[in-house]
């Protein structure tokens, strides 16, 4: 099981990364009001909770209902309103200690199915089945309005924030090959200078 250091930790990262996105929700750029004086790892916590219900729908009706309201979970995450539907009702969402807990419960829970070969197991690796979810977290912030970059950024940092759970790290980029270079162009071998044709009036005149 997760330790509880390694789920502040994860969620300080996740915090981090989910306070970029203010600009782009709202006016102004206020911190949390569930920070208690303690930082904003809060808040971290409450957006690793989406990205880990995002694990561990394995149906697919599950994954289109978590991609669907993946955003309104986010803006959640960040104290801000959310649509709702009849199918989406508001829910407390746990905060502060109450959201490490629930974390570090929902993160043991994604190990014992992985090891029990159910589960997110049926459909690949718990890396490429993250690698998913913040595909489609991407999508879910663009669909917010977030600009595209900042959106796969911050979908990054909280897919790596949730793999730390796990003692999964981002893949280093690919090498990038060296730029080709022109090969020198072999040495011309100097020219000669042409033999002089021979006297032919020497020979005339003697």
């Amino acid at each position: 099981m997760p330790t509880e250091h390694a789920c502040q930790s994860a969620a300080e990262l996740a915090a981090e990364h989910l306070d970029a996105l203010r600009p782009f929700l709202q006016s102004g750029h206020p911190h949390g009001e569930d920070g208690g004086g303690i930082g904003d790892w809060p808040l971290g916590a409450s957006a690793l909770l989406v990205v880990l219900a995002g694990l561990q729908a394995d149906r697919p009706g599950e994954q289109a209902l978590w991609h669907a309201h993946a955003g309104d979970r986010i803006r959640e995450a960040l104290g801000l309103p959310a649509a709702r539907t009849e199918q989406f009702p508001a829910r407390r969402q746990p905060r502060g200690w109450d959201a490490l807990a629930v974390v570090q419960h929902k993160a043991q829970e994604l190990l014992t199915d992985l090891s029990d070969g159910c589960g997110p197991g049926r459909s690949g690796a718990l890396s490429g089945r993250l690698a998913r979810v913040e595909d489609a977290l991407a999508g879910a912030l663009r669909r917010m309005a977030v600009p595209e970059e900042a959106s796969t950024r911050c979908a990054a940092g909280l897919a790596e924030a949730a793999g730390s759970l796990f003692g999964l790290r981002p893949s280093s980029p690919p090498a990038v090959p060296p730029h080709p270079t022109t090969p020198p162009l072999p040495a011309t071998p100097p020219v000669a200078n042409p033999a002089l044709p021979p006297d032919l009036t020497a020979r005339i005149l003697f």
